[in-house]
């Protein structure tokens, strides 16, 4: 079974692609989904807009995680972070409302634990 990461948004978000070939799967990306929504989500995914991240979790990953969602999410775009096991749900426990500019590696500890969960970057009451 294996583990995924995906950002899902209403609007494009840019791409990051690792420059160094020898270090495949190592280095921080993001990149578009060839199929959306992609089979390993179990259909919990509904935005038009899907990146799959790569990368290992790390505190340069998440570093650069961070950075990212800093840089690029806009809570009017309303992005969603998954990381999600191959075809499972995740819980209601486990999906959490962050918003992007404060953001902190200490709210992506949660990718060490391996467990399913979700991170939707705009306020609860928007639609």
């Amino acid at each position: 079974m294996s583990l995924y990461r995906y950002f899902a948004s209403k609007k494009p978000l840019p791409t990051v692609i690792a420059l160094e070939e020898n270090h495949f799967g190592e280095q921080f990306e993001v990149l578009p989904c060839r199929q959306n929504p992609p089979i390993a989500a179990g259909g919990q995914i509904q935005k038009p807009n899907i990146y799959k991240v790569r990368g290992n979790k790390n505190e340069t990953f998440l570093n650069q995680l961070v950075d990212y969602i800093k840089d690029n999410v806009e809570e009017q775009n309303r992005v969603e972070f998954w990381s999600i096991w191959h075809s499972e749900k995740v819980p209601s426990r486990n999906i959490h409302r962050i918003n992007p500019q404060q953001i902190t590696i200490e709210d992506l500890r949660f990718l060490n634990e391996n467990e399913n969960c979700c991170i939707k970057f705009f306020p609860k009451n928007n639609k």
